[in-house]
């Protein structure tokens, strides 16, 4: 049976459980215009449902992305370090 022991269900990996104790990863968003990483989450909600809008600090532009699960995961660890 899957999910018994130490044996993780697919659901779980699916849902984002993180069962190794290390942190997960940030994710990287590039600029499109610039190539820069130097990039933040501007809002969860761009022109569409599903894109996401970011900020360049580096040309100061800002642009969409589609959302996808890391850019969830990202928001929510963005929200757990704020007071």
């Amino acid at each position: 049976m899957v999910g018994v022991g130490d044996e993780r269900s697919g659901l779980d990996t699916f849902m984002g459980y993180n069962y190794t104790g290390e942190p997960e990863k940030k994710v990287r968003v590039t600029c499109p215009y610039c190539g820069s990483t130097n990039t933040e989450l501007f809002s969860l909600f761009g022109q569409q449902l599903l894109t996401v809008q970011y900020y360049c600090n580096a040309c100061h532009t800002p642009f969409e992305r589609v959302k996808d699960d890391d850019v969830l995961n990202d928001y929510a660890a963005r929200k757990e370090g704020q007071p």
